[in-house]
């Protein structure tokens, strides 16, 4: 199976994420410098008996003190969720890699007006658009409505909650809206296919509870499920239409990865 990038969003939210905590870090110690040459210059001042100064050093201590920066829990939340996100599309690829041979092509970031989603798989057994989570909850689908528990080691349950992509679209219907995109276009462009969709959960405490009506093809807690269901779907496409998808893929991506920005096609 070959893979291809076509852009690294998660990869770059954590950069930037990594990028603002090393900033903030280097605040932290700047300050924390600051705090202690004011307190030898301080100590030199009693030293001296020069209690003018010893005072107004004093004062401005207290007033670095009460601005001291400290560290942010909520960035370092958010930083744990891309990665655990990272990971997971890492792991899915890997997977894939192993478990189908010959002729598939992974793209990875794909991205057109309805969205970006994580995987693209084109070859044998069709095109499959993969929307990749690594949340260790257990998951209810019950049509459009994507929930979550979350229990802690006791299995006491300490959090539920919507499962949602920012703009409010249900895990089923983000990977669906991007995939109904994609199955448009190319019908546009000559080639009448369908866009099966997948929702892969990786985590080691993931697991499925109620799934009914999902609207989507899969709904696989690791990746074992999206492989059987993939494998059996072989045989739909020819190596010609895998190449003219392929390409099509890469020319919608690249037009939409303009748009926003600000290019032209």
């Amino acid at each position: 199976m070959r893979i291809e990038v076509l852009s690294d969003h998660p990869g770059a939210q954590l950069q930037e994420t990594d990028a603002a905590l090393a900033r903030r870090r280097d605040h932290i110690a700047d300050h924390a410098r600051a705090v202690d040459a004011l307190r030898r210059r301080q100590q030199a001042a009693r030293r001296w008996w020069q209690l003018g100064r010893w005072l107004r050093d004093a004062r401005e201590l207290q007033a670095l003190q009460r601005t001291a920066p400290v560290a942010d829990p909520t960035v370092m939340h958010r930083r744990a969720q891309q990665q655990a996100g990272v990971d997971a599309e890492d792991r899915v690829a890997a997977e894939l890699e192993r478990s189908l041979r010959g002729d598939w092509t992974l793209f990875r970031g794909y991205a057109n007006r309805r969205g970006e989603v994580d995987h693209l798989l084109v070859g044998p057994g069709g095109v499959w658009a993969v929307e990749v989570k690594g949340r260790g909850v257990r998951v209810h689908v019950t049509g459009d409505d994507w929930r979550f528990e979350k229990f802690d080691r006791y299995g006491n349950r300490v959090e539920s909650g919507v499962l949602a992509d920012r703009r409010g679209r249900s895990w089923g219907r983000q990977v669906g809206e991007v995939a109904g995109a994609l199955e448009e276009f190319l019908r546009s462009r000559g080639t009448p296919v369908p866009v099966r969709t997948a929702v892969v959960v990786m985590h080691d405490r993931a697991e499925l509870g109620t799934c009914r009506q999902p609207g989507v093809d899969v709904v696989s807690i690791g990746i074992r499920s999206l492989v059987d269901q993939v494998s059996r779907t072989a045989g739909t496409l020819d190596h010609q239409a895998q190449h003219r998808i392929g390409d099509l893929v890469r020319r919608d991506h690249r037009f939409h990865a303009q748009r926003r920005s600000g290019g032209r096609r």
